[in-house]
């Protein structure tokens, strides 16, 4: 709850839901791996899709409710939409608002609606939701224990008796949809309109919010009709949510530090550039490949990671960055943007900023937890001194208490020291994938020391101390073009076909077999095990036989090597959908490119 990842824009209108002109206020559930995105048009429908990642790319788009159907004549805006899933699976959504004259006016506008299986339809009809003194929108319903807690924001001009002007209200019930009963304010008002989210993470709940703070701040509209006399402006924010021994909850109180950090970072792991406490000056955006990298950097420009715990000391700084221009750097200061220097890692003209490589530099004093760390960006007077993809810090030993990767990341040990190595992976967010593009690669990447312990779909990475092999940029891995989003999608839904090329290993909860498509000409094998079991990386033995069957018997090997990822040959089309082969187009444009069922749009310039 203190170093946040920026992974940019997940979601536009029309292009990942062409029913839909405009994107107000969505809301998201997960069901059986998959994330369903509801997204209102305005006041007056709602449309669905789904995505393998909340950070995207959404397809199916459809719509979902319009008009008056199934119990929604009365409720003046169809928005805020907000998808739960039960304990059962049964899938549910919740929506509605609208002002105080609306008809019939507050308390009689909030609705609810068991989904049907495929999460992207619903069972009409619609159910009023009672008791929402004084409501006005942004329906939502958590579950803590056997109660369902439904909360909404009220509206800015009550006449009920006991409820407070623009606050989220909350109420009970033991059942999802009916006997709601109301209990009182859950956070305060804003001077504004508010939409809050209750999220259990780590066995603590928490609210996300919105609070109005930016007004001094920024000029920025709030609106996509450029009102800019609107008062302060809406800023995400998050505190800790907490309950009575009775089950209602107390109160939030509004803060601007918010929560306590849950884990300390840990800077032994890749870190995305992307990932900051804080920031001054520079801007997050995009590249070819879909990753986000940091821009605009102007001298004296910084970023700020808080709580990173460098356990016995790191001694090295390794950091992916591309840049046109040479003589800048990157210092390394704690406690503040000019605190203690660490370490300065000078950056060189790559070429471009496009095009990125490694730069290293050693650092002294880098021991035990530091409240803050500050990358300062130093340079001349250019517009856009580099760019930079992600760092890490090598050297030491890294705490056993540091903050574990994301879900949606490679997931390398806790433990890890030295550069990025893979055996081969399957990130746990691909839960039901069936194939993972990997392949030996022995003469690129040497056998080394280390394990890997299957652990369900995905194996995790445990290099030892004396692992001295540099993956510098993990270049060329699979759904990674160039190198600096750290790993990169690597499944596939659907068997990969004779295109593809390469060789492929079959993933499955508890076993791994052997898949050699028949255009195969060298000889490979993988090894059968089973969830915890773990692969000696330390030498590369030869199958003594090979297999072109789909999903052949296990070859078992007592050892075998590093892998590192390749992606398929991808296919690319234009934005009608016309097929363009599997040569990337060179003319400038924007591209889709897929790669078995990975799509996404890439910008050739």
């Amino acid at each position: 709850m203190a170093n946040w990842t920026d992974h940019g824009e997940v979601f536009r209108v029309p292009r990942d839901l062409s029913v839909n002109n405009q994107a107000y206020a969505p809301g998201a559930a997960v069901k059986n791996g998959k994330v369903y995105l509801y997204v209102p048009d305005g006041g007056s429908k709602i449309g669905a899709a789904y995505a393998d990642r909340p950070e995207g790319p959404f397809e199916g788009g459809k719509s979902l409710i319009t008009g008056n159907a199934g119990n929604n004549t009365n409720v003046p805006w169809l928005f805020d939409p907000m998808g739960f899933v039960d304990d059962d699976g049964q899938g549910y959504i919740y929506f509605g608002g609208g002002p105080s004259d609306g008809n019939p006016g507050p308390g009689q506008n909030l609705r609810g609606a068991k989904l049907n299986a495929d999460m992207m339809s619903v069972q009409y009809p619609a159910t009023t939701i009672s008791d929402t003194r004084c409501s006005f929108e942004a329906a939502y319903v958590h579950k803590r224990g056997s109660t369902y807690y439904f909360s909404y924001s009220t509206n800015f001009s009550c006449n009920t008796t006991g409820v407070q002007n623009g606050t989220i209200a909350y109420l009970t019930s033991d059942n999802p949809l009916t006997g709601f009963t109301y209990k009182g304010i859950m956070l305060g008002g804003t001077s504004g309109n508010n939409h809050a989210s209750p999220v259990e993470y780590k066995d603590k709940w928490y609210l996300f919010y919105h609070d109005r703070k930016l007004k001094s701040k920024t000029n920025a509209n709030e609106r996509p009709a450029g009102i800019t006399t609107d008062g302060e402006k809406r800023s995400v924010a998050v505190d800790l949510l907490e309950y009575e021994s009775n089950g209602n909850i107390k109160q939030v109180t509004m803060t601007n530090a918010g929560p306590a950090q849950i884990k300390n970072l840990n800077p032994f792991d890749t870190v995305r550039a992307t990932t900051m406490n804080l920031m001054y000056g520079i801007n997050t955006d995009s590249v070819a490949n879909g990753g986000m990298v940091v821009t605009q950097i102007s001298n004296n420009d910084w970023v700020r990671l808080k709580g990173v715990d460098f356990g016995s000391g790191a001694t090295r700084f390794t950091a992916r960055a591309a840049s046109n221009t040479s003589g800048s750097s990157i210092e390394l200061r704690t406690g503040s943007n000019t605190g203690t220097l660490i370490g300065t890692c000078n950056i060189a003209s790559t070429g471009g900023l496009t095009t990125f490589s490694n730069f290293e530099c050693d650092i002294t004093n880098a021991t035990g937890v530091k409240d803050f760390l500050y990358l300062v960006f130093k340079g001349g007077s250019g517009a856009e001194l580099f760019r930079l993809a992600w760092y890490k810090f090598d050297g030491g030993t890294a705490p056993s208490s540091s903050a574990t990767p994301s879900s949606s990341s490679i997931v390398p040990s806790s433990s890890s020291l030295g550069p990025p190595q893979e055996c081969a992976y399957q990130t746990s967010w691909c839960g039901g994938m069936e194939f993972v593009d990997v392949t030996h690669n022995t003469a690129e990447m040497p056998a080394t020391t280390g394990e890997c312990v299957y652990i369900s779909d995905f194996y995790k990475i445990q290099p030892s101390l004396e692992s001295t092999i540099a993956i510098n940029g993990l270049e060329n891995t699979c759904g990674d073009e160039w190198g600096d989003e750290p790993g990169g999608p690597c499944q596939f839904n659907t068997k990969p076909a004779a295109q593809d090329g390469g060789y492929y290993v079959f993933v499955k909860t508890g076993d791994v077999n052997g898949y050699i498509p028949e255009e195969a000409t060298q000889p490979n094998g993988w090894q059968g095990v089973v969830a915890g079991s773990k692969l000696n990386c330390t030498s590369f033995a030869t199958p003594s036989s090979s297999s072109s069957s789909e999903e052949s018997t296990p070859i078992l090997l007592p050892q075998t090597n590093v892998v590192r990822a390749l992606r398929a040959t991808p296919l690319y089309y234009n934005l009608k959908g016309e097929p363009l082969g599997n040569a990337k187009p060179s003319n400038p444009g924007i591209y889709i490119e897929k790669n078995g069922k990975q799509v996404k749009k890439i910008v050739v310039r």
